[in-house]
């Protein structure tokens, strides 16, 4: 007699979490970095971010940042990563999906 064995073609969830970084007790004067993947419209996102904070907290100074790695869209490394939390207090970052 012939037996059909029968699996489960989706694949078991792998779950990751990073605990957020603590809040700052005020944006004034922090230097806030824009992370843009280079997918659609996340750059008018980060421009009208720019342009709401700086209107709340004039003294706020904004770095822009892509990731290095990719072509159309920049992946952030984890070198990236370390780069740009040493060089500002907090990132905004847009994607699109």
């Amino acid at each position: 007699m012939a037996q059909l064995e029968v699996l489960n073609p989706v694949a078991r969830t792998m779950e990751f979490a990073v605990k957020p970084a603590p809040r700052l007790q005020t944006v004034d004067g922090a230097t806030i970095g824009l992370y843009w993947n280079m997918k659609a419209g996340g750059d008018a996102a980060l421009d009208r971010t720019e342009q709401l904070l700086r209107a709340r907290f004039p003294a706020v100074k904004f770095r822009r940042y892509t990731g290095s790695v990719g072509w159309l869209m920049r992946h952030c490394t984890a070198e990236d990563a370390d780069r740009i939390a040493s060089e500002v207090h907090a990132v905004v970052g847009t994607t699109n999906d």
